[in-house]
């Protein structure tokens, strides 16, 4: 008995890292989208000089998983807890790369130009942001109506890159610099892939519940 409680402790450590680990990459999120809207310069110098923070957590916890693996040899439900987890660190590892991504074409932005575009690139980022937030409240929680919710959102951010991007080839290249219109359609990819890893997180929190593997995107 003593050694089933020690491997459920173990079992919340490896969560509580990774939740961990899941707000500093929302925090990055959150700073990224402020940078971009006020066209920060030295806020997006620091998301890109400290991405190798996240990719730490990830490591840490991984190694954690591979000893607990190791070491206790869990049963199929305990074990699919574990897989999910490196699931799960894998994806937010992957948002916080984009949002270096996203810092790195930003900075190459004229904060003057395609305001409109900006502002609902925006609104764009804010539903990633919430989706990340909630697929990992829907983690945390092991609620499964929740990461479906959560799921739901990811076509309407689709749609709204579909629109951003319609307008950008759209515009006119002698009035707009190319380069503008090619960092501003690169921001929107970024975006639209932080809400689809938000989506693979739900469909993870769904495969711990019940084992079975469901595409929500």
């Amino acid at each position: 008995m003593a050694v089933r409680e020690n491997f459920t402790h173990q079992l919340q450590v490896v969560k509580e890292q990774l939740l961990d680990m899941g707000a500093r990459v929302s925090e990055v999120l959150h700073e990224s989208h402020r940078a971009f809207q006020e066209a920060d310069i030295e806020t997006m110098d620091r998301i890109i000089k400290d991405d190798h923070l996240i990719n730490e957590l990830e490591h840490k916890l991984n190694d954690s998983v591979t000893l607990l693996i190791t070491k206790q040899q869990p049963v199929a439900t305990d074990l699919r807890k574990l897989i999910v987890t490196l699931k799960v660190s894998s994806d937010l590892e992957r948002v916080a790369d984009l949002a270096v991504d996203m810092a790195k074409a930003a900075r190459r932005l004229d904060a003057q130009m395609l305001t409109d575009i900006r502002e609902k690139m925006m609104k764009m980022f804010q539903l990633a942001e919430q989706m990340i937030e909630e697929s990992l409240k829907a983690y945390a929680q092991s609620d499964v109506i929740l990461a479906q919710r959560v799921a739901s959102i990811d076509d309407h951010v689709d749609r709204m890159y579909g629109e951003i991007i319609r307008e950008l080839f759209e515009l006119n290249s002698n009035e707009v610099e190319v380069n503008q219109i090619t960092q501003f359609a690169f921001i929107g990819r970024y975006i639209e892939r932080m809400a689809d890893y938000a989506t693979n997180i739900t469909e993870w929190v769904i495969y711990e519940m019940n084992g079975k593997h469901f595409d929500l995107n």
